[in-house]
Parts: C-alpha cells; structure tokens; sequence
C-alpha cells in the first residue's frame, strides 16, 4: 500500500495528506457556522479552500486516497448557492466523509466539527 511505511503504519506524506484535508474542512464549516453574520468572508474561505484542496489533491499520496477525495469533493459540486452549501456544511455528519473513513484506514483518525 502505498500510503504506508515498511512498518505499517501511514507515511508522512498520507498523515500530511489527511490532516491539511481535515483542517482545510475545518475552517470551512467554522466560516459556514458563521454565515449568517459574515457571508462574504465565507465566499472567501469557501473559494481559498478550494484552490488550496485542488492542490491537495494534486498531492494524494495514492490513488486510493484521490479516488475518496474526488468522492468527497463531488459534494460541493451540487450546491451553487454559498448559503445552501454554509447550510450543508453545519449540518454534515463527517464521520462518513469517504475521505475522513478512507484516512482512517491508515490509521488518521480525523474530527471535522
């Protein structure tokens, strides 16, 4: 597998893979928690965060890990309206994010909330 060490356990390249993936997550349901008072700002986070996931994936350490980021991803592609997708993202359950259950099997346990 190739998002693990000879030993087993995930590779420093996966760890960074799955842990920018959840904190990219996370600031982005902090700024649609705060949608309501600040819709610009979550424009703004919700565009930065997807450029800078664009390049994440770019990064995926195995095609395992792009294919679950793709699953992921495919979400924000339904929503064309910022206060529907502020909406969804304070409501999402993360815990069955294909990716969040894909890092998990190399041992990342990742908590977006």
């Amino acid at each position: 597998m190739a998002g693990t060490t000879a030993c087993g356990g995930a590779s420093d390249q996966t760890v960074s893979f799955c842990t920018d993936y959840g904190d990219a997550m996370h600031e982005l349901v902090v700024a649609a928690r705060n949608y309501a008072d600040a819709p610009a700002e979550f424009a703004t986070v919700y565009g930065a965060t997807m450029d800078d996931l664009n390049r994440l994936r770019a990064g995926a350490p195995d095609e395992r890990l792009r294919k679950a980021f793709d699953t992921a991803s495919f979400t924000f592609t339904v929503f064309s309206e910022d206060r529907v997708r502020a909406d969804f993202l304070t409501r999402a359950d993360f815990s069955d994010n294909a990716l969040v259950l894909a890092c998990a099997e190399y041992g990342i346990d990742l908590s977006i909330v």
